[in-house]
This record gives structure tokens, sequence and C-alpha cells, in this order.
């Protein structure tokens, strides 16, 4: 009987343990805290992509009033179709529509100002783009739940994104809340880039005056400081409003600049010729008889755009003598040919810089015929993109030291690669002077500026083969100005009035560029 009080007692603690958890359990709230995105920012500071408040705006269906004139109001107020928004209102198993995923504070006001029954908001941050259209193909773009889509968005995420915390407290019955705990959220990390968004806007500006000028498909340029590696600028027009999703052409996320791909033709001679000097497979001083503009190659006929004559290795580049390209590269063996143009950073991927690219197409050694060896040495049977061919240059006017570009401050330091001897690359240099100065790319001038480098022009390749009216304009080169050293490439694809090839539509394009730069700094 002693045992009675006692098995009783502890009947009633567990009892009330249970009702007690049983309460707390349907007292407690947790309430989430919200984790911000880290920061894009260029290289002084200046905001590309940043975290703002928003709030998801939706209709819980069975709370509506279905009056017209609510229906009618939420279409103007958040800009949505009404048409649209009957039909989803007409699906009787639908309990709640989402009517914005990113409203903002001034439409969500303005809601609640006409007391419309159903209306719920939730809070959320979502993704600005001060710049717009300017770099958001660098930049990239987040989805609806904030996670990168595309750019450094989504290179970086990881790094960009936050975790959430939250908030538990236990409330009793008079609204006292008697029990708290917080975690608190882990805000996602800023990121600074090399870009500078003053020199992008102006790079920006000059291809879309290139654009509309010569009715072109579309134009890409970068820019990088020649001393840090830094790419300063990196654009492509046309382009998209990340700030507006609607409509949004898709095909214009890509950013260009470094996924497509294109045969890189003149552009290329410096780096072949430059590997020929390097291998020992021609001197400096070397003689090419290119008379009569034209030389029959293993069946094929290639051909210059008149009889040049007689030609040194200065000529060859600043007259852009295929013919002469033909009989120097028959003198090399295909590896060693494809060996020089990897050594460049073609042919491979540039991990270095964070952001979605291509690799490229080198053909293996192997497999090539002695006419497409040849043909390698002026620019076809290989495909590169811009950021490649500018990265080739760079090293080309580094002394010869490949050393890779930079778009993530901070997140790579290459050791150098030697490719060709500085004594070769400043050879080299000065025949780039001579192709700007007296050569094809002289519309790259500058007044007052030491300007170097070289015009390419190729037929654009479909699946159909050559496109014998379309092409692919370039121009790879160095502005010297006072306090520091550009490198910028320029490719204009499709032109179809004013021009059409590298020196009379991607050198312009250029000097263009470099004297906005100028008047600027």
């Amino acid at each position: 009987m002693i045992s009675l009080p006692v098995r009783f007692y502890f009947l009633q603690k567990y009892e009330f343990e249970t009702a007690l958890n049983k309460s707390k359990a349907s007292s407690e709230r947790t309430l989430k805290l919200l984790s911000r995105r880290g920061k894009i920012l260029d290289r002084n500071f200046q905001i590309l992509a940043e975290d703002i408040p928003a709030y998801e705006v939706g209709i819980q269906v069975n709370d509506f009033s279905f009056d017209p004139s609510h229906i009618s109001l939420i279409s103007k107020i958040l800009d949505i179709d009404s048409k649209n928004l009957k039909n989803k209102l007409s699906n009787k198993k639908r309990k709640y529509i989402v009517l914005n995923h990113n409203a903002s504070q001034d439409e969500l006001n303005k809601l609640k100002e006409e007391k419309i029954p159903g209306i719920t908001s939730i809070y959320k941050y979502k993704r600005s783009y001060p710049e717009g259209e300017i770099l958001s193909q660098v930049i990239g773009l987040t989805n609806f739940e904030n996670n990168g889509q595309e750019g450094i968005e989504l290179s970086v995420n990881k790094k960009l994104s936050g975790k959430d915390g939250f908030k538990k407290y236990v409330r009793t019955n008079k609204g006292e809340i008697i029990e708290t705990q917080i975690i608190p959220p882990n805000h996602g990390q800023d990121i600074q880039t090399t870009l500078d968004a003053k020199l992008q806007y102006l790079v920006y500006q000059e291809l879309k005056k290139a654009f509309d000028y010569y009715k072109a498909s579309s134009a890409s340029a970068i820019l990088v400081d020649l001393k840090s590696k830094d790419i300063l600028a990196m654009a492509n027009y046309p382009s998209f409003n990340p700030n507006d999703r609607r409509g949004m052409n898709p095909n214009l996320l890509a950013n260009r600049s470094a996924t497509d791909l294109f045969e890189p033709g003149s552009t290329v001679k410096p780096l072949a010729i430059a590997g020929l000097l390097q291998e020992d497979v021609i001197y400096k001083d070397i003689i090419i008889k290119t008379s009569p503009g034209f030389i029959e190659y293993e069946g094929f006929l290639t051909s210059d755009f008149k009889d040049y004559g007689t030609l040194n290795l200065s000529d060859v580049i600043s007259k852009s003598s295929n013919v002469a390209m033909v009989k120097l590269c028959d003198k090399s063996n295909s590896e060693e040919i494809i060996k020089n143009f990897y050594k460049w950073g073609f042919g491979k991927y540039i991990n270095e810089i964070f952001i979605s690219n291509r690799e490229g197409y080198l053909p293996s050694s192997a497999d090539l015929s002695a006419r497409e060896k040849v043909s390698l040495c002026y620019g076809y049977g290989l495909q590169v993109t811009l950021i490649q061919l500018v990265g080739a240059y760079t090293a080309l006017f580094s002394n010869g030291q490949f050393q890779g570009l930079n778009l993530i401050s901070g997140s790579y330091n290459g050791n150098e690669n030697e490719i060709i001897s500085s004594e070769i690359a400043e050879e080299i240099k000065i025949m780039l002077s001579e192709a700007v100065n007296n050569g094809t790319g002289r519309n790259a001038l500058v007044k007052n500026t030491r300007i170097i480098g070289k015009t390419g022009t190729t037929k654009r390749l479909t699946n159909e083969g050559y496109n014998e009216k379309s092409f692919n304009a370039s121009f790879i080169g160095m502005a010297e100005l006072d306090d520091q050293d550009y490198v910028l490439g320029i490719l204009v694809r499709d032109a179809k009035e004013n021009g059409e090839g590298g020196g009379q539509v991607a050198a312009p394009v250029f000097s263009k560029i470099i004297k906005s730069i100028q008047n600027t700094l």
C-alpha cells in the first residue's frame, strides 16, 4: 500500500510533463531569420550586385473576393496580364497563386491601400544589379530562390550564398514569451572583381555604336591591365537587363567573349611566327618570295590581297600575307605547330577566371594533312574564344611570359611560364608596331599614343560551311598610355555596312575605346 502514493506521484509528474510538452509544442513558434547574399563589387568597391528587400505577393484563393475591379487593380499595380490572372483564378484546384516573386515595398503598399481580401506577402530578398545590361553577361543573375544561375553569380555561388538563421520562442496563454533561442543568420561573402565599372561603361557604349554603325549581328570586347593581368572590362552587345526578366531573350544570357568560338584568322600569324623563331625553324632575317600573290599547295590555292613580292617577317605581319605563312609553316612539322598554339592557351579552358568559358578547338597533330598544317598558321582550322586570344597577346606583350588573367580579386596568382624568349617577344612587338603604323591596322592609331597590334578577318563558319558574305572582324592590340598599358581585344561579328574586315571594322573600334579611356582618365 505504501507504493501506491509513490506510483501516483510519478503518474502525476509524467502527466504534468506530457501536458507541458504538448502545451509548449502548441505555443512554440519558429521565425526564420533571412540571410543576405554577398555583394559583387568592382575593383573600386562599386556595387555591381546586391540583395534588396522584396516580397512574394500571392492570393489565398478561398479568401479572395473575385471582384473584377480587384482583379483589374492587382493587374495594374503588379503589371501582370489580367486575362492570365483570371485563368489562374478559374482553376478550382488552386488554393494559392503567386502574383509576383519579387514585388517591391511600394507595390505591396499600394495593394494594402486597396484592402483587397486574400492578398498575402512573404518578406524576402531579391537581387539588384545597379549597372543593368552593361555588366549582365559577366556578373550573371540569380533565380527566384536567389541562387546563382549565370556568370559570376553561378561560378562563386557557394561563397556568395548565406545560411538562414532562426528564432524559436514559447508564448504563454497571456502572450508572454517565456523561452527564446536565437541562431543568427550567416550572410554571404562579398566578392570583389577586377572589373572597373567606369571602363566597362565606356567599352560597352563603343560596342553599341559599332553594332549600329556596321549593322553587325553582335560585338565583344575585353580590356586587360597588362601589368596586373586584371580584366578591367568584358563587354558584349547586344545584352539584357537582369533587373527585368519579362520577355528576356535566353540567347543573350551567354558571355560571348568567353564562350563564342571563331577561327582567329590573321591574329595568330604573329604567334605562329614567334613559335617558329623560338624553335629555330626560321631566322629573323629570312626573306620570303610571295609572287605572283598566290600559291598552290597540296591541291589548294591560297591567295594574298595582291602580289606583295619579296617580304621580310615584319612585312609578312604588316601586309598579312597568307602566301608567306604557307611557305614559313611548311618548314615546320604539325606537332610543333600544335604545341606552340597550345602554349599560347588555345585548346584548353581558362579556369582561373571562374566563369563559364570554352576550350576551343585544336586538331590532333597526328590527323593533320600538310595542307591543314599550313592553314593553321594563318588562322583557319582552329577555333578560339576572344578571351583566349586576349590572354595569348597579353603573354606576348609580357615578354613572352604566360601567367593567365584575373577576374576575381585575389583569387589567382599563377606562375609565369615562358612561351618565347623576351628577345623574340620584343621583335614581334616591333613588327606589330609596323602593322599598325604602315599596315592593315592603321585605323587603330591614336594620336600621341603607341599602339601595336594585329587585325584579323575570317569567313564565318556555319553548319553549311563558310558564308562567303559574312565575316568575323577582329583586332587585338596594346595601347601604351602615360601611367598604364592596356591590352584590348575587339571582335565584331557579321558587319553588313561600312566595312567587313578587321582593318575596316575592329581597328577603328579599338581606337575609339582607347580615346574614350584617355579622355575619361
